[in-house]
């Protein structure tokens, strides 16, 4: 049971209105409200087969064509490269290579990789098996009871919570870690995450490419990220966020659906918007999945 939503169709919407020669997209009326948001932060709940890429690519669209606002104001933050791809072919579809090309779309590494080293960085990136060598040493070091596999989670927890104390990871450990990876020159994953926040928190931040920051797949972000998140856009002009937290998958990495509410009480006057008309599945389908889901 991954869905919760509620549909009245198992097929998609209707691409062309009766009459017109050229498809185009028909949105229901909770899609339209979410694709013209203006507020300062939109929330927008969507479950499985209600349209969310297709309605986050059209909110990108409306930003560009309709508001007229510049595509490198434009930060889209995706869960991986390949759906960054997705949604800027789909813009480029629309307008052409240059406006999407000026669109920063990406995973939050990519991005973040990316701004440090417009700043000059000049870490590498540590290899997996190189992390991986230096976990199983750490292991036998220390006399630790977990694979190696096992401990790289436990760092990782340990920095994407920003609190390593609650992970009960002995500081010792994540110490010779860090220690190890300075030796070398490098940074693992979560230290490129950690770096763009520090950057961040210290600039003066007036908005840029994050001036309208949209986060997909916002139900499977860690804490970490949803910091990186708000320090972005604190310059920002928008921020709208997309996800459906019945559908967290990665709390073994650290990933919190609570997130949706923290946001709510950080921006009390947040913009609620709840896509429910479910285009994918039959009703038999969704009414099994409501129940199972109706227990989280």
């Amino acid at each position: 049971g991954r869905g919760g939503a509620q549909g009245k169709a198992a097929s998609s919407p209707p691409l062309q209105k009766a009459g017109e020669t050229k498809a185009e997209p028909v949105w229901n009326p909770s899609q339209r409200q979410a694709i013209e948001s203006i507020q300062r932060v939109t929330v927008v709940k969507a479950g499985p087969g209600t349209g969310k890429t297709g309605t986050l690519a059209a909110h990108i669209l409306h930003l560009l064509e309709t508001r007229r606002v510049k595509p490198s104001r434009i930060t889209a933050v995706t869960f991986t490269n390949q759906a960054a791809g997705e949604l800027r072919a789909r813009i480029q579809r629309q307008l052409g290579k240059g406006p999407a090309q000026k669109l920063q779309t990406g995973s939050f590494h990519a991005i973040a990789w990316k701004l440090l080293k417009d700043r000059g960085l000049s870490a590498s990136l540590a290899g997996e098996m190189e992390v991986r060598e230096l976990a199983g040493r750490l292991r036998k070091e220390y006399g630790l009871k977990q694979t190696a596999a096992q401990l790289l989670t436990q760092i990782s927890n340990a920095k994407t919570s920003l609190d390593p104390a609650a992970s009960g990871l002995d500081p010792a450990v994540l110490e010779a870690y860090q220690s190890s990876l300075r030796e070398w020159g490098a940074m693992d994953f979560d230290d490129i995450l950690l770096e763009a926040l520090r950057t961040a928190q210290e600039e003066n931040q007036d908005g840029g490419p994050f001036s309208y920051l949209l986060v997909d797949e916002f139900q499977d972000i860690n804490p970490l990220q949803y910091q990186l998140i708000r320090a972005w856009n604190q310059g920002g002009r928008e921020l709208f966020v997309i996800g459906d937290q019945d559908q967290a998958i990665y709390g073994f990495r650290g990933a919190d659906a609570g997130c949706f509410q923290r946001l709510e009480e950080d921006f009390p006057q947040v913009c609620h918007i709840v896509l429910e008309e479910n285009y994918r599945s039959t009703p038999q389908i969704l009414a099994a999945a409501s129940q199972v889901v109706s227990q989280n």
